[in-house]
């Protein structure tokens, strides 16, 4: 209990922290005089196009899903997913414990491979936002070190290795025999029957992870590449609710797009806070936008995303019969 209060203790003080960077300074009253002048249907746009992301993902998660299931239900991954964007919103990284969760249950699948399935996912997410990196740092250079020393040459050069070590550490698993060698340095003191429920668990992770067979590959990367590009058709065609944004080309909008996806690996609830800081950041050190319009865009567009996406996450759970209590113990359980 003590750990656990000490980690939304943690939570909140990063969370605040961040959110006094973002509204240090800035005049509240302009920001949300340019609120009310927003375009509300671009904004609203903007939402839609996320959603339907959330369901390019539902679709990609289906052909990771076949190595455990040939055939699972689109609604159901669909469902599961919101419902982990949705914990997400409220206790950062449960979502990712839920999804899976949701759909063992639901599909009859192994815990162990359906979080596997996860993994792969997120390998892939990393990998597209390298690829945005990358491109963010060809069309505006130095520009971007103004908004975080994460793009100088040491923190590209420390994101490059991180990412290295983490495709080890799957490759890893793709091999059975490799699985086993791995586990095995770990398990060989320990009682049988736990070691051998370790090997099991293992194995089922490791299946999971194989959802990378060659049929698979083309259609995770289609997947993947539309997933992120619907993402970022979202972020521009919201840049559209507000006139000092109007102008920002979908290359702009692909930059804003890589200060997102890095504020939402920052473990604070649905990104508050470091969504705001790294976009009003962009916003107005890049592009030039007033700051109070770069503030009210951040808003604006978190707002409607987090109270959506929290709602329907928590109307899936309620259908699902599961508490946000007994939610956050999947997350209890994995951390303990």
């Amino acid at each position: 209990m003590n750990r656990r209060a000490l980690q939304y203790l943690a939570i909140a003080l990063v969370t605040i922290g961040l959110l006094y960077l973002a509204f240090r300074g800035q005049d509240l009253s302009e920001a949300i005089r340019s609120i009310e002048d927003a375009h509300i249907l671009p904004l609203l746009g903007g939402i839609v196009l996320m959603f339907l992301s959330h369901a390019v993902r539902a679709f990609r998660w289906q052909i990771v899903l076949r190595p455990l299931k040939r055939q699972t239900s689109f609604w159901r991954a669909f469902r599961a997913t919101i419902a982990g964007y949705g914990m997400n919103n409220l206790i950062p990284r449960s979502g990712e414990l839920v999804r899976p969760y949701l759909m063992s249950r639901g599909e009859q699948i192994p815990m162990a491979g359906a979080l596997a399935s996860v993994v792969v996912e997120r390998l892939a997410d990393v990998l597209a936002l390298a690829a945005l990196m990358i491109y963010s740092l060809w069309a505006y250079g130095s520009k971007l070190t103004k908004v975080s020393s994460m793009f100088s040459g040491t923190g590209v050069a420390i994101l490059a290795a991180m990412l290295a070590v983490l495709i080890l550490f799957i490759l890893m698993f793709f091999s059975e025999r490799r699985t086993l060698q791995f586990v095995n340095i770990f398990v060989k003191r320990l009682p049988e029957r736990f070691a051998k429920r370790v090997e099991k668990i293992a194995l089922e992770f490791s299946l999971g992870l194989r959802g990378l067979d060659r049929s698979a590959i083309l259609p995770l990367v289609i997947g993947t590449a539309g997933i992120w590009l619907l993402y970022g058709v979202s972020m521009w065609v919201s840049m559209q609710g507000f006139d000092a944004t109007m102008s920002l080309t979908f290359g702009d909008a692909c930059l804003l797009l890589t200060l997102s996806g890095i504020a939402y690996t920052i473990p604070t609830p649905g990104a508050t806070g470091s969504y705001h800081a790294l976009i009003k950041t962009g916003l107005a050190m890049i592009f030039g936008v007033p700051a109070a319009v770069a503030l009210a865009y951040a808003i604006a567009t978190h707002a409607l995303s987090y109270i959506s996406v929290t709602l329907a996450g928590l109307g899936v759970l309620i259908g699902e019969g599961v508490s946000i209590g007994s939610a956050s113990k999947l997350k209890e359980a994995e951390s303990g």
